[in-house]
């Protein structure tokens, strides 16, 4: 029994030590890589410097008389540039579009900011005027940044003309959020990141929809850069109070058009939000049968039924 036990308590520091020697590994090879991967990532849009950071701005289509249409990414969404390709690839033969990635996002500085949701639209707003952008905007902003969308058209009604909510999140989905859960992940997360295991295949999946090669490896060297990052942190403490200012910013009065995910990613309160906000906002919702990336599975549908929503709107 003794030599059992003995065989056993080898076993297993054998086991931690292969253990600790992998993750040894794995977190000096990642520090060791980003300092080799910052010459490899090239922005394909325009840096712009908003308060003494770079943001940056990709816009595609030509300039008309037509509204730019603003693609606002959700939250730690690693690289909203390329995210949001397969959708905008399909409506900027006809409009004019602009990415914009906040702090901490796509190409743009991570960097200590605050997160309160004036500070984030005016990284948005600034970003687009440097960059040479001029509304009116049609806004799709994809989860989190509903908030920022709807804090847009409260603040600047006359810079933006409509939404189309890419399963945008509404003030209601935040009373029913379970922050102590995010705020675990967060940490978890960011532990995952510092000791290099999102570099492992799979483990931090990317869309790769509609890229070329070159995109698909920007987007990698991206996610390895800014994967759980400070501002990505930030935003989620900074979250609730955001959608309690929007809540209390007023009703809205401009064409909303809503794609709505399954919510089995999120939760069961998250479709009933939505119905609610589109009942009192007069909203038009689209219920899909996927998951919360609607832009990534449902594309083609969703720049189809855009495209037939936009033409019924007088500009």
């Amino acid at each position: 029994m003794k030599g059992l036990v003995k065989i056993t308590g080898k076993l297993i520091l054998a086991l931690l030590c292969i253990v600790f020697i992998f993750l040894l590994t794995t977190t000096i090879y990642h520090h060791v890589s980003l300092g080799n991967e910052v010459n490899a990532i090239r922005p394909n849009g325009i840096l712009v410097d908003v308060d003494g950071h770079k943001i940056h701005v990709y816009a595609e289509g030509e300039k008309g008389n037509r509204p730019t249409l603003v693609f606002m990414s959700g939250s730690a969404t690693v690289s909203p540039v390329y995210d949001f390709k397969p959708l905008y690839s399909l409506l900027s033969d006809e409009y004019r579009i602009a990415v914009v990635e906040k702090a901490g996002y796509g190409y743009s500085d991570i960097y200590e900011v605050g997160r309160d949701i004036d500070t984030m639209l005016n990284e948005v707003r600034q970003g687009l005027s440097l960059a040479g952008e001029s509304g009116p905007y049609i806004l799709f902003p994809h989860s989190m940044s509903g908030l920022e969308a709807v804090y847009w058209a409260q603040q600047y009604p006359d810079e933006v003309t409509a939404i189309i909510g890419l399963d945008m999140a509404v003030p209601e989905s935040y009373e029913y959020f379970n922050f102590s859960s995010l705020n675990q992940l967060m940490y978890i997360g960011r532990a995952t990141i510092w000791l290099g295991l999102h570099r492992i295949p799979g483990v931090y999946p990317l869309n790769e929809s509609s890229l070329t090669e070159h995109e698909k490896e920007q987007q990698k060297l991206l996610m390895y850069r800014n994967a759980v990052n400070i501002d990505y942190i930030l935003e989620g403490k900074s979250v609730y109070n955001n959608a309690m200012t929007v809540s209390s910013g007023g009703a809205l009065d401009l064409p909303i058009l809503m794609f709505v995910s399954d919510g089995r990613e999120i939760g069961e309160y998250w479709i009933p939000c939505q119905e609610r906000f589109a009942a009192r906002s007069g909203a038009q919702l689209i219920q899909l049968d996927c998951g919360h990336y609607v832009h990534n599975v449902e594309h083609e549908y969703i720049a189809e039924k855009t495209l037939e929503y936009l033409s019924t709107l007088e500009f």
